[in-house]
């Protein structure tokens, strides 16, 4: 996502012109940007999340008696919602993916092996929340969520960055590869946290994918953790916005922004985290609202 080969790592993964994805040639090079530059497609029309609106399964609860209902009803499916991310989180570390400690990246490829689960993807696809858009059903997890149509994606990467640093990753999705030389605009993923406090996952998973991203970074900072609900208001997690810096290649984005939705799996269980990894500052760039919009359609199968 943000300008570099789908991140790897070793020189700048960004920058350096390696995929950390492939062996070999970037499966994803097409040669000169595919995606005519000019206004951002993603700022307007129904892909758009415009400032003050709800946002994608965003309600308000009814009042009075119905009220008490509605709240009961809530905590249940609240309680229904943990579990199964719980499940989410164990399927996710169980894939042989979990997290190691930051360290140099190096110039070797990830595995790409499909995580080991027992569960498979429904059998239909499920409707996008946002129209026009495509929606993302990571192989043996019961979640989705909706992409751009024109992102692509990708269901047998399991991990984001390289054997000597890396993240979990399930329902790798990417758009603008090569929009500049080896380097890719925008990279989604969901990932997993040994955290249980939402924010506390939001802010280092979004501080170890830019140190996977961006090797050239020269400066990176958390901003300010803002509640986020998904999956028709069953979802209560944590959405942050990690910004930066970093020396890329002429012709490349100069800034980049990671942004994160962590939502908790219990006190001892973790957290999932959606992450969204992309330079920023160019044509098609995401913008936070679109992100949070992205976000919000996060919801369990």
């Amino acid at each position: 996502m943000a300008g570099r080969s789908p991140h790897a790592s070793g020189p700048n993964p960004q920058a350096s012109g390696r995929n950390p994805y492939a062996s070999g040639p970037n499966p994803y090079a097409s040669g000169p940007n595919p995606v005519p530059s000019g206004a951002n497609s993603y700022g307007t029309g129904p892909a758009a999340v415009a400032p003050g609106s709800p946002l994608p399964g965003t309600y308000p609860p009814p009042r009075g008696d119905r009220g008490r209902l509605w709240l009961l009803a809530a905590i249940g499916a609240v309680v229904v919602a943990i579990v199964a991310i719980a499940a989410i989180v164990f399927v996710l570390r169980d894939s042989g993916s979990t997290p190691t400690p930051a360290t140099p990246p190096s110039s070797a490829a990830p595995t790409t092996t499909a995580p080991r689960g027992s569960t498979t993807a429904p059998a239909a696809t499920p409707t996008p929340r946002i129209p026009g858009y495509q929606v993302v059903v990571p192989k043996d997890l019961k979640a989705a969520w909706d992409v751009p149509q024109d992102w692509a994606v990708d269901l047998a990467t399991t991990e984001y960055g390289t054997d000597a640093d890396h993240i979990p990753a399930a329902g790798f999705a990417q758009e603008g590869v090569d929009y500049c030389p080896n380097n890719v605009r925008t990279t989604m993923f969901l990932s997993t946290s040994d955290l249980s406090d939402a924010t506390a996952a939001a802010t280092d998973i979004g501080a170890h994918a830019a140190r996977i991203g961006w090797s050239t970074r020269t400066s990176a900072k958390a901003g300010t953790p803002q509640p986020l609900d998904a999956g028709d208001n069953t979802l209560h997690g944590t959405f942050l916005e990690t910004t930066g810096t970093f020396t890329a290649p002429a012709g490349c984005a100069t800034t980049f922004s990671v942004f994160t939705y962590a939502v908790s799996a219990g006190s001892t269980s973790g957290s999932l985290v959606l992450v969204i990894v992309a330079d920023t500052g160019v044509d098609r760039s995401v913008s936070p609202d679109l992100a949070r919009g992205i976000f919000a359609t996060f919801r369990l199968l």
